[in-house]
């Protein structure tokens, strides 16, 4: 009895190492390195992949206006949000006159300003004239990946702890 008990410790002991036991394995045999985020492109669709994060987030590593930016996917935010700082970083510049729309925030109401970024990226999948909103820095914690990116998509699905995003 004592025996079994002594391997069954040994074998919870050894669980939390064992993915990473494998995913060494496979790459020093030649197998697909696995990574949180994957494209590939497969029949002419563009498909990437993104993993949650602990959180149960999903950021996008994205490109804006060739500017690397991580972005938090919201699907319940009608449009791409930028704190006003970023948007400036990659090139958009607003007058205060142009803060004129109202929004309902987590933080409150506020104002944002419409705008449109030129070029946007996520792994292979490219966009043109994405349509975005501009807000105060103190107005938004993150800045937000919505609906105005997800619905030019062909897909997008989650399952298992992965987005997955067909263009």
């Amino acid at each position: 009895m004592w025996r079994f008990m002594v391997i069954l410790l040994v074998c919870v002991a050894l669980a939390p190492f064992v993915p990473g036991l494998i995913e060494s394995r496979l790459k020093s045999l030649g197998g697909h390195e696995t990574s949180s985020v994957e494209a590939e492109e497969d029949a002419g669709e563009r498909i990437h992949r993104i993993s949650s994060d602990p959180q149960g987030h999903f950021i996008a590593e994205t490109r804006l206006n060739g500017r690397f930016v991580d972005l938090l996917v919201d699907t319940g935010a009608t449009l791409t949000a930028l704190p006003r700082s970023l948007a400036e970083d990659i090139g958009i510049f607003l007058d205060e006159s142009d803060f004129k729309y109202p929004i309902r925030t987590a933080n409150g109401t506020t104002f944002g300003a419409k705008s449109s970024i030129d070029r946007l990226s996520i792994g292979d999948i490219r966009f043109t004239n994405v349509n975005i909103l501009v807000l105060k820095d103190q107005s938004l914690g993150n800045p937000l990946l919505g609906m105005s990116v997800l619905n030019r998509l062909r897909k997008f699905d989650m399952s298992d702890g992965t987005l997955v995003l067909i263009q």
